[in-house]
């Protein structure tokens, strides 16, 4: 996995992620208008959060969706001049590890690549 450094600070506005399994039924909202591709769900123990569109299956009412697989919302706080791994990356943000093999998600537009000599 590719090292990269924190350039820009990341701390998280959600204290309980929502989270699902593939086959999960989740309701959904809005549409993010900051980063394309997510969207605002509503899980059965009604907590809420952002999820990736291509983890879900549109139901015919518009209304709700059926997971195809499994995702946690979880975003991880970084301070400047961290290094991170990069496990993926999706709709402009990464899955990260931290040093204390803590994971979440953080903007990419945060981090940078270390170019190694």
């Amino acid at each position: 996995f590719m090292q990269w450094m924190v350039i820009s600070a990341h701390k998280s506005n959600y204290p309980n992620p929502v989270h699902f399994q593939s086959g999960d039924l989740v309701d959904v909202g809005i549409k993010d208008g900051d980063f394309p591709g997510w969207i605002w769900v509503t899980t059965l123990d009604r907590n809420q959060g952002w999820a990736p569109i291509q983890y879900l299956r549109m139901e015919a009412n518009g209304k709700s969706a059926v997971a195809t697989q499994s995702y946690s919302a979880q975003e991880l706080d970084t301070k400047i001049g961290k290094v991170l791994r990069l496990h993926g990356e999706l709709n402009g943000w990464g899955w990260v590890e931290n040093e204390d093999h803590a994971f979440g998600w953080v903007p990419m537009d945060s981090i940078q690549p270390i170019n190694k000599l």
